[in-house]
């Protein structure tokens, strides 16, 4: 009982504290809390604290060395396709236009090979999840809880298809990218809804038909309208700072 204790008193720790990084709550470069300090605060013992300091360096967030304590690393030092570290960027409160706009980048450069790729190598099991999560998308599309959630099963289903297994784990960038850009799907107009549903659904059946040049062009065009969104965003955030 008490390993087990002590796992979950690790993974709560690291979790707390990588959030707190990821939201700049502890900024770049600071130095964190002396040890026996930050373990009260958190009310964890030293060594489960230890333990999570050793998780965090791993995931290239912070450093320690004897007399300077336990740092934050810069982040272009961190491991931002680690799965926990984008989970900690994925809140749509504090996540950033330009934290999406990087993911978007990296999406565009990554996706549409991926959906071209799958609409050559899918098996009828894959194009059968890629249009079952469209319909979710479409049965959802005013319900934008669920609507993100088989969003992200489409996207997931698409990189699978691809059956490459360096692109299918891409799913987790994906899946941080839409949790994160979910307060600017849920501001949108039902104009920009109907649209965005369209888009997935060209994607979706250009791979069910074997249309592999279809299915890249017209993923490259989901993902730029999804760009356009978010730069939208960051320019309204722009006035408002100026007006402020």
């Amino acid at each position: 009982m008490k390993s087990t204790t002590r796992r979950g008193q690790v993974k709560s720790v690291v979790d707390i504290v990588g959030q707190r990084i990821a939201s700049g709550v502890y900024s770049e470069g600071e130095t964190l809390p002396v040890e026996q300090q930050l373990a009260d605060s958190l009310g964890v013992g030293r060594n489960a604290l230890r333990e999570a300091i050793k998780v965090l360096s791993g995931k290239g967030l912070i450093s320690t060395a004897p007399r300077s304590g336990t740092k934050i690393r810069p982040r272009d030092e961190w491991n931002m396709l680690d799965p926990d570290v984008l989970s900690w960027h994925a809140d749509p409160e504090t996540a950033t236009p330009e934290f999406l706009l990087a993911l978007l980048e990296i999406r565009r450069i990554i996706e549409p090979k991926a959906a071209e790729l799958a609409a050559v190598r899918a098996t009828r099991e894959d194009v059968t999840a890629i249009l079952a999560a469209y319909d979710e998308m479409q049965r959802f599309h005013e319900d934008s809880h669920h609507r993100v959630e088989a969003d992200i099963q489409l996207h997931t289903a698409v990189l699978a298809a691809s059956h490459n297994p360096f692109i299918s784990h891409f799913n987790h960038a994906v899946a941080t990218y839409l949790k994160a850009h979910f307060k600017i799907g849920r501001e949108a107009d039902e104009e920009k809804l109907r649209q965005d549903l369209q888009l997935h659904h060209d994607v979706a059946w250009s791979i069910a038909t074997g249309k592999a040049k279809s299915a890249y062009t017209n993923t490259v065009k989901m993902l730029n309208s999804a760009r356009i969104r978010v730069e939208e965003v960051e320019r309204s955030l722009g006035e408002e700072l100026k007006q402020g």
